[in-house]
Parts: C-alpha cells; sequence; structure tokens
C-alpha cells in the first residue's frame, strides 16, 4: 500500500467514527424524546390528581378528578391544551346548578352536567375562553347535576353525546 492510500484510510477510520457516533446519538434521542413525547402524554395530565376512565359510546376517556374546593376552582384553568382522549370530571357533595366560567382558560371546551343516576342533564358546547374577567358568562344547567365532565371542544358532537345518555363511570374508592 502506498503513501497516499494509507494517509486516507488514516483520515476514513476517525470520520467513519464520527459519523457512527452522530448517528447513535441522534438515534438514542429521538427514542428519549418519543419515549418522553408518550409518557408526558399519560402522565403530566395533572398528575397530582386522582384519575378514572370513561367509556363514552365505546371511546376510553382518562379524566382528572376534581373532588375538592381547590381542584373544582382550577378546574382546566392554566392548562395549554388537551387531547381527546382527556378531560376532568367534577364531583360535587349534593346535586345544585352548578355553575362552571371560562376564568383563565386557554381553550374552548365542551362542557356536561350529569345528575346522581350519571344522566346527561345538560351540555354547553365550544365554550370560548373569557376575553375579559368582568365579562365572563357563568354556564349552568336548569335542573340539579352532581357531576359536571369537561372536554376537548368538539368532543360532544364527535362522540354522538346527548341529553338523557347514560355515562358509566367508576370512582376510586367507590365499588
Amino acid at each position: 500500500m502506498d503513501t497516499k492510500n494509507t494517509i486516507m484510510l488514516i483520515m476514513l477510520i476517525p470520520f467513519s467514527i464520527v459519523i457512527f457516533l452522530i448517528s447513535s446519538s441522534q438515534s438514542h434521542a429521538t427514542e428519549l424524546q418519543s419515549n418522553n413525547i408518550t409518557s408526558a402524554s399519560v402522565t403530566d395530565f395533572f398528575p397530582n390528581y386522582q384519575k378514572t376512565t370513561i367509556s363514552i359510546n365505546g371511546f376510553n376517556v382518562s379524566m382528572a378528578i376534581a373532588s375538592t374546593d381547590e381542584q373544582r376552582m382550577r378546574g382546566l384553568s392554566g392548562l395549554d391544551k388537551m387531547n381527546e382522549n382527556e378531560g376532568m370530571i367534577f364531583l360535587f357533595d349534593e346535586p345544585s346548578k352548578q355553575g362552571f366560567w371560562m376564568n383563565k382558560m386557554n381553550f374552548p371546551i365542551d362542557i356536561l352536567w350529569l345528575d346522581s343516576n350519571t344522566k346527561v342533564v345538560h351540555i354547553e358546547k365550544k365554550v370560548e375562553p373569557c376575553k375579559i374577567f368582568l365579562a365572563c358568562p357563568v354556564y349552568n344547567p336548569q335542573v340539579d347535576s352532581l357531576y359536571v365532565i369537561e372536554l376537548r371542544s368538539g368532543f360532544t358532537d364527535d362522540h354522538s353525546m346527548k341529553n338523557g345518555m347514560i355515562i358509566n363511570f367508576d370512582l376510586p374508592g367507590n365499588n
């Protein structure tokens, strides 16, 4: 082998190693990013709340449970977005005409009120966030409800939800 070929071979080996390392690093970074996206969508949706899963016309939705006054007051406010398979269920101590508003919300939602038998008694669709605090409307049903569910805007239409339908769900601690 002549000197010129030897020099080229010596230069080619480190170059090949660098290309291999860059390629490995990028695929490892992509794998980590992919894993983080998956776990973020599963665990970062209200991580300090209890969860339950409800099935709406065969579509499963992971629900954060708002059962304390603080959780109910916060609701979804401050959240940047919500996926179709995520929502929040508000539990109240006794049936009443619970009013909801869109203060400090960043995206529109659908709101459903359910009676003590988990029957949908009222639906508000595509409720927009408040632009001005003092002009923020309050949405409430004409009849008492014990549960309120907030879902991504358009969910009720996309999944054929109607007044009178029953939504079955289990709450942690209930059998």
